[in-house]
Parts: C-alpha cells; sequence; structure tokens
C-alpha cells in the first residue's frame, strides 16, 4: 500500500540517521533510547530484544448511503390576517339604563344660621420665667496610662548559631559559631493617673401660667338650591361582526446523511544485530485496516406548512336610543362661608416648675510616678566565624 510505503521509507531514515559512524556494542539503556526515539515499545531481553512500532490512522468521515429527511410538526409564523366579512349586527337582550340629569340652571336663595356658641381654655405663660442654677458634683474615676521616655541602648559581644563539629565521642564538644552584637534596649516609663469628677448643672425654672377661655358664635351662610330634573331611559345594543382569520404555519426538515470512518493500523518490527544498538527492520510492515460507522451529518431547513383559516366573530360599535321625560326637581342645601364672634377673658393658673439637668466639662487632675522600665534585646550576626573548646591552632586563633 502506499501510506505503509510512506511509513517503512520515514522509519528506515530514522534507522540510518541513529546508525553511528563504527562499531557499537548492545546496550540495553542506549536500546531503550533508540526504540523509544522510533515511538515504539521494546521487549525481550539480552540479543532478544525486540522493538515494535505501532501506528493507528483514523481516516475523514465520508458520506455513505443515502440521507433520510423527517419533517416536524406545524408551528404558526408571523402575525395572523383577521379581515370582516359581514356588516355589524345587532344582537338580542339590549341593555336598558337609567339616568337622571340636570334641565337649566339651578335657582339659588341665601340665608344664614347661627351655630352653638363653642367655649374653650387654654393655659398660657404669664410674663417672664424665673430660673435658678446649682452645680452638683458627681462620684470621681481614675484611670492610668503609662508614658514611655527616651530609649537608651548597650551592645555586648555574644555568639550565635552554633554546631559541633567534633565527633560525638569526643571528651569536650567543638563548636563553630557566628560572632554576634547583643544590643539591649532599656526604656524608662511614668505611670499617669488622671482622676475625673463629673459635674452636672441642675436648673429649677418656674413659669407664672393663666387660662385664657374664649366663647366663640359660628354664623354660617346657607345656599338653598333647586334644580329641574328629567329621566332618561337609554336601550344601547351591543353588535357584532362575522371574521375569517388566516395563520400561516412552516415546519422544519431535519436531514440526517450516515457517514462510514476507515482506521488504518501498520505495526513495524525491529531488531537488533549482535553488537550494535541500532534497530533494523525485520520485514516489511504489516498493515490492517478496519471500518465502522461514523457521525451522521445532520441539517435542518425552514419549509412552508399548512396555512390555519378560522371563522369567528368580533364585537362591533355599540348602538344607542334614548328617550326623555321630566321627573321632580332637586333641592339642596349647602354652606357657605362660616363668620365668627369672639369674646375671650382671663383668671390665673397654678405655675409650672421645671427642674433640668445638664452635664458640665469635668474636673480633671493628674499625678505622676515612675514606672518598671521596659528591656528588649535584639541579636546581630557580624558575619564573622569562631570556636568555642578549639581543639587545633587554627581554632584557637578564632577563639569566641
Amino acid at each position: 500500500m502506499r501510506f505503509s510505503s510512506l511509513v517503512a521509507a520515514t522509519t528506515l531514515g530514522l534507522v540510518v540517521a541513529l546508525a553511528p559512524a563504527g562499531p557499537v556494542f548492545a546496550g540495553p539503556a542506549e536500546r531503550q533510547a533508540n526504540c523509544t526515539a522510533l515511538g515504539g515499545t521494546l521487549t525481550g531481553t539480552g540479543n532478544n530484544q525486540v522493538c515494535t512500532v505501532t501506528t493507528v490512522v483514523v481516516g475523514p468521515d465520508v458520506p455513505s448511503g443515502a440521507p433520510t429527511t423527517t419533517f416536524s410538526a406545524d408551528r404558526p409564523v408571523g402575525d395572523p390576517v383577521t379581515v370582516d366579512t359581514s356588516l355589524p349586527a345587532r344582537q338580542p337582550n339590549p341593555t336598558v339604563t337609567t339616568e337622571e340629569r340636570n334641565v337649566g340652571d339651578a335657582t339659588v336663595v341665601r340665608t344664614e344660621r347661627a351655630g352653638t356658641p363653642v367655649v374653650t381654655e387654654e393655659e398660657r405663660n404669664a410674663g417672664e420665667a424665673v430660673s435658678e442654677d446649682v452645680i452638683v458634683p458627681g462620684t470621681p474615676t481614675s484611670t492610668t496610662r503609662t508614658e514611655r521616655g527616651t530609649p537608651t541602648s548597650t551592645e555586648t559581644p555574644t555568639t550565635t548559631n552554633c554546631r559541633r563539629v567534633n565527633n560525638e565521642r569526643a571528651a569536650r564538644p567543638v563548636e563553630r559559631c557566628e560572632r554576634a552584637v547583643l544590643t539591649t534596649t532599656t526604656t524608662p516609663t511614668t505611670i499617669v493617673t488622671t482622676t475625673t469628677t463629673p459635674q452636672e448643672r441642675v436648673t429649677t425654672t418656674t413659669q407664672p401660667r393663666e387660662t385664657l377661655i374664649t366663647t366663640t358664635t359660628p354664623y354660617t351662610e346657607v345656599f338653598t338650591s333647586t334644580q329641574q330634573r328629567e329621566l332618561c331611559t337609554t336601550t344601547t345594543y351591543q353588535t357584532m361582526i362575522a371574521t375569517m382569520t388566516t395563520q400561516q404555519t412552516e415546519r422544519t426538515a431535519t436531514t440526517s446523511q450516515p457517514t462510514t470512518r476507515t482506521t488504518t493500523t501498520t505495526t513495524t518490527t525491529f531488531n537488533f544485530p549482535r553488537g550494535t544498538d541500532i534497530p533494523t527492520p525485520t520485514g516489511a510492515p504489516v498493515v490492517t485496516t478496519s471500518t465502522a460507522p461514523g457521525t451522521p451529518v445532520v441539517t435542518e431547513a425552514e419549509v412552508p406548512g399548512t396555512p390555519i383559516v378560522t371563522t369567528g366573530t368580533r364585537p362591533g360599535d355599540e348602538e344607542s336610543d334614548t328617550e326623555c321625560a321630566p321627573i321632580a326637581p332637586m333641592v339642596t342645601v349647602t354652606e357657605g362661608e362660616t363668620r365668627q364672634e369672639v369674646m375671650t377673658e382671663t383668671v390665673p393658673a397654678e405655675p409650672i416648675v421645671t427642674v433640668t439637668r445638664e452635664n458640665i466639662e469635668p474636673l480633671v487632675a493628674e499625678t505622676e510616678a515612675p514606672g518598671a522600665p521596659i528591656v528588649t534585646t535584639d541579636v546581630r550576626s557580624t558575619g564573622e566565624t569562631c570556636y568555642n573548646n578549639p581543639s587545633n591552632a587554627e581554632q584557637r586563633g578564632n577563639r569566641c
């Protein structure tokens, strides 16, 4: 086959590229690497090792057989079109309504009516209020806070990161350390005690009062209106018009085209001649093919369906007949503006005494006492090496 010849040529080209310039002694690692480079699998042992290269090529799906087409149910498309097929026709059982309505302008007569006097009493302030203030101290409270002073620092030499460097069985451990500087910072403190005494201003206010007695007598305008009336009877007929409605439809045509998929498998076997690690083909590649159903190609298209035609009716405009006859006039009495006649008198009332309390600025006093100093330490390596318990001249020259 043309495809197997191309694979064989490519594989042989790779084998030639792997061939050494002179004799090479075979080794398992070299054989495994050369077989992997071909994309193969190494099996067997010693001089019986074999490299098997298998390639699988799946071809594209190709149409096969006759397509099949199915149709969906019709579905409405667009707006239905409705047309009238008759003139409006009066329907039986008309609606009868009656309405009373005015005839001409009403006649109005104005009079005045005295109402019932209303007596009200209202307490109000009489003159200016008199106030008296008293300052009342509350219960003192105390709080403390710590204030830091100026810190002072001292530096002393020390060691860090010590590790044993001699044998564990030695009588004394020899340690290699890093020289470091120990910085001790001392910050003095002061304890400040704050004593707060709250204060309250108590204000007593006396407001003189009086009672205002008001007598109000209303006088209201009264308008008497006489309106001529009539009763109108209206007979209303509902009309109907015959209609015809056409609704266009469409359906979906689904076409399925079956396909076939071909798979080609090529197997090439290589051995290793004695004394080399170069894979050599043992014969022509073995080529097998198989076919299987592929993925069908499905297409859809919209096609016209069967139009739906329906008949019906729709309401038309109402048609009415009206007849009127005189009835008893309507007499109404309405009230207009009301004027008030007011009389007042004043009598003394009990004064109002109020007590208000207001928190004012508290009294604050502070005392100071020395506190415990704050001591912090920091170890900083200098990067130099030294030895504890040195055991030789070089170590003793760098004693910690």
